[in-house]
């Protein structure tokens, strides 16, 4: 083994092991697991030249034979029961559809997400509801989905934020202070300030 990290110190061509040559000796070809697998071929040995251009379809997901969307049809088999079943109740439970009462910011919906991904069996639909003062559908919708915003928007909805936060701090420091000025007038009964009052 010193005689391997020798010859890697002082001689450049040999410092990149080479995993499917015949230059291993079979004890480090039965540590690697390689005994017996072929050698797998580069593409530089193809003969013909190599095609490196997209198939637009397969980037972009498309299917092969699918019509476009304009053309396509509903599917010709029956809805599965289960699905008859859900939208029934759906339909039953919000027949003006789906309007929750409260709302959730994105950070609040986020962090709904990451407590159930790390315990799922601790942070249940029922749980998290009664955390988070909403319904357990609400729950459910917000752990089922996976959208996101693009970047742009998600900036645009923190600086929003901000702003209503700042304002709703400033309005509640107002409200302070105007109710420290009634306290301080209702104290001194309406006499006049001497020099000892601080205001």
């Amino acid at each position: 083994m010193a005689l391997w990290f020798r010859n890697l110190a002082f001689c450049p061509r040999h410092s990149i092991a080479r995993f499917y040559s015949a230059d291993l000796t079979q004890a480090s070809r039965k540590k690697w697991g390689l005994q017996g697998l072929p050698r797998p071929r580069s593409i530089l040995d193809d003969d013909g030249p190599v095609d490196l251009s997209e198939d637009d379809d397969l980037v972009n997901g498309a299917r092969p034979n699918t019509p476009p969307l304009h053309l396509r049809r509903p599917p010709a088999k029956p809805t599965p029961p289960e699905f008859k079943a859900h939208r029934a109740v759906m339909k039953k439970e919000f027949p003006s559809g789906w309007a929750p009462p409260r709302k959730l910011s994105r950070e609040a919906m986020e962090g709904m997400r990451q407590m159930h991904r790390l315990d799922p069996e601790k942070f249940t639909t029922p749980v998290l509801a009664e955390k988070f003062k909403v319904s357990p559908e609400a729950v459910r919708r917000i752990l089922k989905s996976k959208w996101e915003p693009p970047r742009e928007k998600r900036l645009k909805l923190a600086e929003r934020e901000r702003e209503e936060r700042s304002a709703y701090f400033k309005l509640n420091r107002e409200r302070e202070r105007i109710e420290a000025r009634r306290v301080a007038e209702s104290m001194r009964g309406g006499r006049d300030p001497d020099k000892l009052t601080f205001e």
